[in-house]
């Protein structure tokens, strides 16, 4: 009996809803036109003119002196300073913006993504400069190859001369691939056509690199273009987070390494799979630190196609607040039915339920229908939801306990009444305040986080009393969309 050796096959571990979707984004962002084919036509292009603006003259003189002049060097470096102002931090900065509108953590905020921070600026600024650097040096050390003693030795002036041009915007590896490939074609046909002259011979085998220089600059591009835009993609997506981390949208956020999980996931990435570390952490591979934070995010080397998936794993101060028709909604049994009473005297009663529940540790909610009808929900102390209740004409009133943050209305208070905008009026009470506010006019499409940008523009940062949420809503007051009165207790 014959025996037949089976490899075991590979468990593709199960992957979160989320994980998945950040690795389908990026996927289909990096096979985009906008990654796979205006970058490399233009990557090809560069290369292509600075292989004719170079004269022969200047390639012969090269080999004769074993080195590139420092003229040539140092206008290689301003071609490449040129094309990263005018071409590719266009293509970074969309890269960026991608990256931070494709995150499922972000999807439902009331979020717009800030491309003038200062991070973002100084990221695109330095990373050009550390790819004019990294360029120009590698464009250097591939033509340093090509006029090594071995090399000049081993081919005439004129040979070496008219080899080294298509080389231009290769790496070192590339070019001397390109050399080995020309030599062995002189050598076949020296064997198989002996009466073939030499500089036919030359000639075929230069063509034939050439075609071949062609492929690599085209390998080359797509690897640059790939790994650039993975790189700023990537960015964007933190980025992303920690402005909705500032604004209050997001609190403590954890990021988990996730790679396709398929069989042409490396050995470095696949040790990373499911590695979970904190927002500032650095992910544990090697290689060589590219810039400032390169061991951060992904990609860990070329043309790598991992992403982050980003966990929210603690609310932020404030949030999870008031979930009426929201998704903290608690089930209508945890609603009770108080009585009824005259709706004229809803603001009188409304009063008395406020000292009831000030002080309270955690929040409790009262809510008195267009009838009349009195309805209570009690919650923890971050939260308080109710459901099945008519909200149309209705006064609503909560605490907010002094543990969870909020001061004035919260994010998810403005929610609660951009999703019920004909209620009366909206009530909340801390140890020294009352909050009041009213819907004046359509806020369906208003954005808190605008109004939370504008609040904190108008911040005195030598005011110790300040207080954003409360600022946001003086400022909605004064455009006219609510009105909002603050009232000291005391």
């Amino acid at each position: 009996m014959a025996f037949r050796w089976i490899p075991a096959k590979k468990i593709k571990k199960k992957k979160s809803e989320n994980a998945q979707k950040v690795l389908d984004k990026l996927k289909e962002y990096l096979e985009s036109s906008k990654v796979t084919g205006e970058p490399i036509q233009i990557l090809c292009g560069f290369w292509k003119d600075q292989q004719t603006v170079i004269t022969y003259q200047e390639l012969r003189q090269a080999v004769i002196d074993g080195a590139i002049s420092k003229e040539t060097i140092r206008l290689w470096q301003q071609d490449y300073s040129i094309l990263v102002a005018n071409q590719l931090s266009p293509i970074w900065t969309n890269a960026f913006e991608a990256g931070a509108a494709k995150q499922p953590l972000l999807e439902g905020l009331n979020f717009k993504f800030d491309m003038q921070t200062p991070g973002i600026t100084k990221w695109i600024n330095e990373r050009g400069a550390e790819f004019v650097t990294a360029s120009t040096q590698e464009q250097k050390n591939a033509i340093a190859a090509l006029l090594t003693k071995k090399m000049r030795e081993s081919h005439t002036v004129d040979e070496l001369a008219r080899m080294i041009r298509p080389c231009i915007g290769l790496t070192e590896g590339q070019a001397k691939a390109n050399v080995r490939y020309y030599d062995s074609i002189v050598t076949n046909l020296r064997k198989e056509h002996p009466r073939m002259k030499p500089e036919s011979i030359r000639k075929k085998a230069r063509d034939a690199a050439a075609k071949y220089a062609e492929r690599q600059h085209r390998q080359r591009a797509m690897t640059i273009a790939q790994t650039e835009s993975a790189f700023a993609y990537n960015r964007g997506a933190d980025e992303g987070i920690r402005q909705a981390q500032s604004q209050n949208l997001l609190g403590i956020v954890k990021k988990r390494w996730s790679t396709s999980g398929d069989d042409a996931v490396c050995s470095i990435c696949s040790a990373l799979e499911g590695v979970e570390i904190e927002m500032d952490a650095d992910f544990d591979f090697k290689g060589k630190v590219l810039f400032e934070g390169h061991h951060m995010l992904p990609p860990a080397h070329p043309r790598c196609a991992c992403a982050v998936e980003y966990i929210e794993v603690e609310k932020p101060f404030g949030s999870s607040h008031l979930g009426a028709g929201s998704s903290y909604d608690v089930p209508e049994s945890n609603i009770q039915e108080l009585g009824e009473i005259n709706v004229e005297n809803t603001d009188s009663a409304i009063a008395y339920y406020n000292e009831q529940i000030r002080y309270d540790e955690k929040e409790k909610l009262i809510a008195i229908d267009r009838n009349g009808k009195v309805y209570y929900s009690e919650g923890d102390k971050d939260s308080v939801g109710f459901s099945g209740i008519t909200l149309s004409g209705a006064t609503v009133t909560h605490n907010h306990p002094s543990s969870n943050g909020i001061v004035s209305f919260g994010k998810d208070d403005f929610i609660f009444l951009q999703e019920n905008q004909d209620i009366r009026k909206l009530i909340a009470v801390n140890e020294l305040y009352t909050y009041t506010v009213q819907v004046l006019s359509d806020i369906s499409k208003v954005s808190y986080s605008d109004y939370y940008r504008k609040a904190l523009e108008e911040a005195d940062i030598f005011d110790m009393d300040f207080d954003i949420q409360h600022k946001v809503f003086e400022i909605l007051d004064r455009e006219g969309f609510v009105s909002y009165v603050r009232e000291n207790f005391n």
